[in-house]
Protein backbone atom coordinates (compact mmCIF):
# COMPACT_ATOMS: atom_id res chain seq x y z
CA UNK A 1 0.00 0.00 0.00
CA UNK A 2 1.47 3.36 -1.16
CA UNK A 3 -1.10 5.88 0.13
CA UNK A 4 -0.47 7.13 3.59
CA UNK A 5 -3.19 7.02 6.49
CA UNK A 6 -3.74 10.84 7.95
CA UNK A 7 -4.06 11.24 11.41
CA UNK A 8 -8.03 11.60 11.07
CA UNK A 9 -8.48 8.22 8.64
CA UNK A 10 -6.52 6.55 11.77
CA UNK A 11 -8.45 7.90 14.61
CA UNK A 12 -11.55 7.30 12.73
CA UNK A 13 -10.32 3.96 11.87
CA UNK A 14 -9.70 2.75 15.31
CA UNK A 15 -12.89 4.20 16.61
CA UNK A 16 -15.33 2.41 13.77
CA UNK A 17 -13.34 -0.64 14.64
CA UNK A 18 -13.52 -0.65 18.52
CA UNK A 19 -17.26 0.48 18.23
CA UNK A 20 -19.40 -2.82 18.18
CA UNK A 21 -22.41 -4.33 19.60
CA UNK A 22 -21.61 -4.89 23.18
CA UNK A 23 -22.38 -0.65 23.34
CA UNK A 24 -25.96 -2.03 23.12
CA UNK A 25 -26.08 -3.98 26.41
CA UNK A 26 -22.62 -1.85 28.14
CA UNK A 27 -24.65 -0.33 30.58
CA UNK A 28 -25.82 -3.23 31.86
CA UNK A 29 -22.60 -5.01 32.11
CA UNK A 30 -20.67 -2.49 33.98
CA UNK A 31 -23.36 -2.46 36.30
CA UNK A 32 -23.09 -6.14 37.33
CA UNK A 33 -19.40 -5.56 36.65
CA UNK A 34 -18.57 -2.66 39.24
CA UNK A 35 -22.19 -1.75 40.92
CA UNK A 36 -23.45 1.47 41.43
CA UNK A 37 -22.19 4.20 39.37
CA UNK A 38 -20.34 1.30 37.21
CA UNK A 39 -20.19 3.99 34.05
CA UNK A 40 -16.75 5.34 35.77
CA UNK A 41 -15.05 1.42 35.27
CA UNK A 42 -15.46 3.32 31.29
CA UNK A 43 -12.25 5.60 32.14
CA UNK A 44 -10.81 2.98 33.78
CA UNK A 45 -10.64 0.79 30.34
CA UNK A 46 -9.69 3.79 29.04
CA UNK A 47 -6.80 4.25 30.97
CA UNK A 48 -5.50 1.03 30.38
CA UNK A 49 -6.16 0.41 26.50
CA UNK A 50 -3.93 3.71 26.75
CA UNK A 51 -1.26 2.57 28.48
CA UNK A 52 -1.41 -0.53 25.57
CA UNK A 53 -1.47 1.96 22.45
CA UNK A 54 1.79 3.52 24.40
CA UNK A 55 3.78 0.35 24.02
CA UNK A 56 2.26 -0.69 20.59
CA UNK A 57 4.06 2.93 19.44
CA UNK A 58 7.17 2.46 21.38
CA UNK A 59 7.09 -1.12 19.58
CA UNK A 60 6.71 1.04 16.53
CA UNK A 61 9.50 3.28 17.27
CA UNK A 62 11.83 0.48 18.65
CA UNK A 63 11.51 -0.84 14.96
CA UNK A 64 12.70 2.06 12.81
CA UNK A 65 8.63 2.43 11.06
CA UNK A 66 8.58 -1.13 10.33
CA UNK A 67 5.32 -3.04 10.91
CA UNK A 68 4.35 -5.84 12.83
CA UNK A 69 4.80 -8.28 9.53
CA UNK A 70 8.35 -6.71 8.79
CA UNK A 71 9.74 -7.23 12.50
CA UNK A 72 8.53 -11.01 12.48
CA UNK A 73 10.57 -11.51 8.87
CA UNK A 74 13.56 -12.26 11.09
CA UNK A 75 12.49 -15.54 12.27
CA UNK A 76 11.85 -18.33 10.05
CA UNK A 77 8.65 -18.31 8.61
CA UNK A 78 8.40 -22.27 9.57
CA UNK A 79 8.91 -21.35 13.37
CA UNK A 80 6.42 -18.67 13.48
CA UNK A 81 3.46 -19.95 11.93
CA UNK A 82 1.52 -21.64 14.49
CA UNK A 83 1.15 -18.40 16.14
CA UNK A 84 0.42 -16.23 12.96
CA UNK A 85 -2.13 -18.73 12.45
CA UNK A 86 -3.80 -18.56 15.60
CA UNK A 87 -3.67 -14.97 15.50
CA UNK A 88 -5.40 -14.90 12.46
CA UNK A 89 -8.22 -17.30 13.33
CA UNK A 90 -9.06 -15.35 16.44
CA UNK A 91 -9.44 -12.44 14.98
CA UNK A 92 -10.93 -13.37 12.16
CA UNK A 93 -13.63 -15.65 13.99
CA UNK A 94 -13.94 -12.86 16.08
CA UNK A 95 -14.97 -10.47 13.16
CA UNK A 96 -17.53 -13.40 12.11
CA UNK A 97 -18.85 -13.44 15.38
CA UNK A 98 -19.60 -9.98 16.34
CA UNK A 99 -21.13 -9.60 12.46
CA UNK A 100 -23.24 -12.63 13.89
CA UNK A 101 -24.58 -11.32 16.85
CA UNK A 102 -25.62 -8.05 15.11
CA UNK A 103 -27.74 -10.36 12.76
CA UNK A 104 -29.14 -12.60 15.42
CA UNK A 105 -30.31 -9.32 17.35
CA UNK A 106 -31.51 -7.59 15.01
CA UNK A 107 -33.66 -10.94 13.55
CA UNK A 108 -34.81 -11.09 17.27
CA UNK A 109 -35.69 -7.35 18.01
CA UNK A 110 -37.14 -6.01 14.54
CA UNK A 111 -36.95 -8.91 11.96
CA UNK A 112 -38.03 -11.70 13.30
CA UNK A 113 -39.32 -13.11 9.98
CA UNK A 114 -36.00 -12.68 8.12
CA UNK A 115 -33.77 -15.97 7.53
CA UNK A 116 -30.68 -15.24 9.57
CA UNK A 117 -28.64 -16.97 7.22
CA UNK A 118 -29.78 -14.47 4.71
CA UNK A 119 -28.82 -11.65 7.50
CA UNK A 120 -25.72 -12.97 7.87
CA UNK A 121 -24.55 -13.68 4.01
CA UNK A 122 -25.66 -10.09 3.01
CA UNK A 123 -23.17 -8.93 6.08
CA UNK A 124 -20.03 -11.36 5.04
CA UNK A 125 -20.64 -10.77 1.61
CA UNK A 126 -20.82 -6.74 1.49
CA UNK A 127 -17.30 -7.27 3.25
CA UNK A 128 -15.81 -8.64 0.09
CA UNK A 129 -15.65 -5.02 -2.11
CA UNK A 130 -13.70 -3.51 0.96
CA UNK A 131 -11.24 -6.57 1.71
CA UNK A 132 -10.63 -7.04 -1.80
CA UNK A 133 -9.36 -3.17 -2.36
CA UNK A 134 -6.82 -3.22 0.55
CA UNK A 135 -6.53 -0.67 4.02
CA UNK A 136 -6.67 2.72 2.01
CA UNK A 137 -9.72 2.08 0.07
CA UNK A 138 -11.22 0.92 3.44
CA UNK A 139 -10.38 3.88 5.19
CA UNK A 140 -11.55 6.35 3.11
CA UNK A 141 -14.83 4.01 3.03
CA UNK A 142 -14.79 4.01 6.70
CA UNK A 143 -14.56 7.84 6.75
CA UNK A 144 -17.93 8.27 4.80
CA UNK A 145 -19.54 6.03 7.15
CA UNK A 146 -18.34 7.21 10.21
CA UNK A 147 -19.90 10.97 8.89
CA UNK A 148 -23.05 8.57 7.73
CA UNK A 149 -23.65 7.29 11.73
CA UNK A 150 -21.65 9.73 14.30
CA UNK A 151 -24.91 11.76 14.58
CA UNK A 152 -26.47 9.48 16.35
CA UNK A 153 -24.39 10.45 19.13
CA UNK A 154 -26.64 13.13 19.60
CA UNK A 155 -29.38 11.50 19.84
CA UNK A 156 -28.72 11.37 23.41
CA UNK A 157 -29.92 14.46 24.13
CA UNK A 158 -33.25 13.63 23.96
CA UNK A 159 -33.02 11.70 27.33
CA UNK A 160 -31.98 14.71 29.29
CA UNK A 161 -35.35 16.04 30.47
CA UNK A 162 -35.78 12.60 31.59
CA UNK A 163 -32.03 12.49 33.64
CA UNK A 164 -32.15 12.86 37.24
CA UNK A 165 -28.87 12.87 39.16
CA UNK A 166 -30.83 10.79 42.16
CA UNK A 167 -30.71 7.43 40.32
CA UNK A 168 -27.34 7.64 40.14
CA UNK A 169 -26.62 7.67 43.57
CA UNK A 170 -24.12 8.78 46.42
CA UNK A 171 -22.32 5.21 46.50
CA UNK A 172 -19.46 3.99 44.00
CA UNK A 173 -18.89 0.45 43.03
CA UNK A 174 -21.45 -0.77 45.71
CA UNK A 175 -23.53 -3.60 45.97
CA UNK A 176 -23.00 -7.44 44.26
CA UNK A 177 -19.84 -6.99 41.93
CA UNK A 178 -18.49 -9.27 39.32
CA UNK A 179 -14.77 -7.63 38.78
CA UNK A 180 -13.08 -10.19 36.88
CA UNK A 181 -15.41 -11.63 34.62
CA UNK A 182 -17.43 -8.38 34.07
CA UNK A 183 -14.19 -6.25 34.05
CA UNK A 184 -12.74 -8.17 31.15
CA UNK A 185 -16.09 -7.81 29.31
CA UNK A 186 -15.54 -3.83 29.69
CA UNK A 187 -12.62 -3.83 28.81
CA UNK A 188 -12.73 -5.94 26.02
CA UNK A 189 -15.83 -3.54 24.48
CA UNK A 190 -12.36 -1.50 23.45
CA UNK A 191 -10.61 -4.28 21.70
CA UNK A 192 -9.62 -3.54 17.99
CA UNK A 193 -6.94 -1.28 18.84
CA UNK A 194 -4.40 -3.84 18.90
CA UNK A 195 -4.91 -4.21 15.17
CA UNK A 196 -2.87 -0.68 14.75
CA UNK A 197 0.20 -2.96 14.74
CA UNK A 198 -0.61 -4.11 11.06
CA UNK A 199 -0.74 -0.46 9.64
CA UNK A 200 1.11 2.02 11.79
CA UNK A 201 4.04 2.33 9.99
CA UNK A 202 1.49 3.36 6.89
CA UNK A 203 -0.05 6.52 9.34
CA UNK A 204 1.42 9.67 7.97
CA UNK A 205 2.52 11.66 10.74
CA UNK A 206 1.61 11.84 14.57
CA UNK A 207 0.20 8.08 14.78
CA UNK A 208 0.13 8.05 18.46
CA UNK A 209 -1.91 10.91 18.70
CA UNK A 210 -4.10 9.54 16.16
CA UNK A 211 -4.36 5.84 17.75
CA UNK A 212 -4.95 7.67 21.09
CA UNK A 213 -7.68 9.73 19.83
CA UNK A 214 -9.49 6.73 18.03
CA UNK A 215 -9.72 5.09 21.83
CA UNK A 216 -10.60 8.77 23.47
CA UNK A 217 -13.66 9.01 20.84
CA UNK A 218 -15.31 5.42 21.61
CA UNK A 219 -14.34 5.99 25.39
CA UNK A 220 -16.22 9.07 24.96
CA UNK A 221 -19.12 7.76 23.33
CA UNK A 222 -19.43 4.57 25.84
CA UNK A 223 -18.92 7.16 28.71
CA UNK A 224 -21.69 9.68 27.67
CA UNK A 225 -24.48 6.31 26.76
CA UNK A 226 -23.52 4.61 30.18
CA UNK A 227 -23.51 7.53 31.73
CA UNK A 228 -26.95 8.68 30.57
CA UNK A 229 -28.56 5.24 31.42
CA UNK A 230 -27.70 5.56 34.79
CA UNK A 231 -29.26 8.68 35.33
CA UNK A 232 -32.20 7.60 32.77
CA UNK A 233 -33.03 3.91 34.84
CA UNK A 234 -32.99 2.79 37.64
CA UNK A 235 -29.79 0.61 39.14
CA UNK A 236 -32.33 -2.29 39.19
CA UNK A 237 -34.07 -1.55 35.38
CA UNK A 238 -30.16 -1.77 34.40
CA UNK A 239 -29.44 -5.05 35.92
CA UNK A 240 -32.49 -6.71 34.29
CA UNK A 241 -32.37 -5.19 30.96
CA UNK A 242 -30.38 -7.20 28.60
CA UNK A 243 -30.04 -3.90 25.92
CA UNK A 244 -30.81 -0.55 27.72
CA UNK A 245 -29.54 1.41 24.90
CA UNK A 246 -32.15 -0.18 23.07
CA UNK A 247 -35.03 0.68 25.49
CA UNK A 248 -33.32 4.17 25.33
CA UNK A 249 -33.44 4.45 21.46
CA UNK A 250 -37.32 3.03 21.94
CA UNK A 251 -37.92 6.29 24.48
CA UNK A 252 -37.19 8.27 20.91
CA UNK A 253 -40.07 9.47 18.97
CA UNK A 254 -40.06 11.90 15.67
CA UNK A 255 -43.20 13.13 13.80
CA UNK A 256 -41.99 10.75 10.31
CA UNK A 257 -40.61 8.23 12.13
CA UNK A 258 -42.25 5.81 14.00
CA UNK A 259 -39.37 3.03 15.13
CA UNK A 260 -36.84 5.51 16.07
CA UNK A 261 -34.90 2.38 17.21
CA UNK A 262 -35.07 0.18 14.15
CA UNK A 263 -33.45 2.63 11.98
CA UNK A 264 -31.12 3.14 14.12
CA UNK A 265 -29.77 -0.12 14.89
CA UNK A 266 -29.95 -0.86 11.32
CA UNK A 267 -27.36 2.18 10.61
CA UNK A 268 -24.83 0.63 13.42
CA UNK A 269 -24.77 -2.11 11.11
CA UNK A 270 -22.65 -0.53 8.92
CA UNK A 271 -20.17 0.58 12.30
CA UNK A 272 -20.50 -3.45 12.81
CA UNK A 273 -19.65 -4.00 9.11
CA UNK A 274 -16.43 -2.32 9.79
CA UNK A 275 -15.42 -3.80 12.38
CA UNK A 276 -16.18 -7.37 11.27
CA UNK A 277 -13.62 -6.17 7.87
CA UNK A 278 -11.13 -5.00 10.01
CA UNK A 279 -10.78 -8.57 12.01
CA UNK A 280 -10.84 -9.97 8.40
CA UNK A 281 -8.64 -7.94 6.93
CA UNK A 282 -6.41 -8.43 9.74
CA UNK A 283 -6.26 -12.00 9.06
CA UNK A 284 -6.01 -11.82 5.51
CA UNK A 285 -2.60 -9.95 6.04
CA UNK A 286 -1.29 -12.42 8.08
CA UNK A 287 -2.94 -15.33 5.46
CA UNK A 288 -1.03 -13.57 2.49
CA UNK A 289 2.20 -12.77 4.50
CA UNK A 290 2.69 -16.75 5.29
CA UNK A 291 1.51 -17.94 1.76
CA UNK A 292 3.09 -15.71 -0.76
CA UNK A 293 2.61 -18.93 -3.66
CA UNK A 294 -1.30 -18.34 -2.98
CA UNK A 295 -2.62 -15.04 -4.75
CA UNK A 296 -3.77 -12.14 -2.35
CA UNK A 297 -7.58 -12.65 -4.22
CA UNK A 298 -7.91 -15.77 -4.24
CA UNK A 299 -7.09 -16.09 -0.59
CA UNK A 300 -9.74 -13.15 0.21
CA UNK A 301 -12.34 -15.60 -1.56
CA UNK A 302 -11.37 -18.03 0.74
CA UNK A 303 -11.61 -16.60 4.03
CA UNK A 304 -15.44 -15.35 2.83
CA UNK A 305 -16.08 -19.09 2.06
CA UNK A 306 -14.61 -19.82 5.29
CA UNK A 307 -16.36 -16.67 6.92
CA UNK A 308 -20.06 -18.01 6.02
CA UNK A 309 -19.14 -21.36 6.69
CA UNK A 310 -18.78 -20.30 10.43
CA UNK A 311 -21.51 -18.10 10.39
CA UNK A 312 -23.85 -21.23 10.07
CA UNK A 313 -22.40 -22.76 13.66
CA UNK A 314 -24.38 -20.83 15.86
CA UNK A 315 -27.73 -21.33 16.34
CA UNK A 316 -28.81 -19.16 19.17
CA UNK A 317 -27.82 -15.54 20.79
CA UNK A 318 -26.60 -18.04 23.80
CA UNK A 319 -24.12 -19.90 21.17
CA UNK A 320 -22.35 -16.71 20.02
CA UNK A 321 -22.28 -14.80 23.21
CA UNK A 322 -20.70 -17.74 24.73
CA UNK A 323 -17.86 -18.06 21.16
CA UNK A 324 -17.41 -14.27 21.52
CA UNK A 325 -16.40 -14.14 25.47
CA UNK A 326 -13.87 -16.66 24.73
CA UNK A 327 -12.87 -15.18 21.41
CA UNK A 328 -12.38 -11.57 23.32
CA UNK A 329 -10.40 -12.67 25.91
CA UNK A 330 -8.23 -14.66 24.07
CA UNK A 331 -7.98 -11.10 21.72
CA UNK A 332 -7.06 -9.42 24.65
CA UNK A 333 -4.11 -11.67 25.45
CA UNK A 334 -2.64 -11.25 22.04
CA UNK A 335 -3.45 -7.05 22.56
CA UNK A 336 -1.51 -7.27 25.90
CA UNK A 337 0.84 -10.28 25.09
CA UNK A 338 1.70 -9.18 20.89
CA UNK A 339 3.67 -6.18 21.53
CA UNK A 340 6.08 -7.66 24.01
CA UNK A 341 6.85 -10.06 21.95
CA UNK A 342 7.41 -7.85 19.32
CA UNK A 343 9.92 -6.04 21.72
CA UNK A 344 11.74 -8.84 22.53
CA UNK A 345 12.22 -10.14 18.33
CA UNK A 346 13.40 -6.44 18.37
CA UNK A 347 15.94 -6.42 20.73
CA UNK A 348 16.85 -10.19 20.06
CA UNK A 349 17.49 -9.13 15.86
CA UNK A 350 19.76 -6.66 17.77
CA UNK A 351 21.74 -8.44 20.11
CA UNK A 352 22.21 -11.28 17.01
CA UNK A 353 23.50 -8.73 14.95
CA UNK A 354 25.62 -7.05 17.16
CA UNK A 355 27.08 -10.52 18.33
CA UNK A 356 27.73 -11.10 14.37
CA UNK A 357 29.36 -7.61 13.99
CA UNK A 358 31.66 -9.11 16.56
CA UNK A 359 32.87 -11.88 15.00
Amino acid sequence: MKEKLSPFQTAVLVYMTQSGVTLFSLPRLTAEAFGTNGWISIIIAYMVVNVNLVLIWFVFKKGKGKSMLELISVIPKWVVMPVLLFFAGVWMLLGIMVLVKFSMMLKLLFYPNVSIIFLNFMGIFLCYPLLKNGLYHISKSNVVLFFFTIWTVFLLLFHIPDFSFVRLTPFIFQGEKDLLRGGMQVFTSLLGYELTLLYLHNVEKKPLKAIIAGNTITSFIYLGVCFISYGFFSFGQLLRDMYPVVTLLGYITFPVLERVENFIFTIFGLKVLITTVMYIWAAKEIFVYQFTKINSKQLTKGIIIISVLFSLIPKVLEDVDQWLEYLTYLAAGIAIVLPVLLLFIIYLGRFIRRKNANG
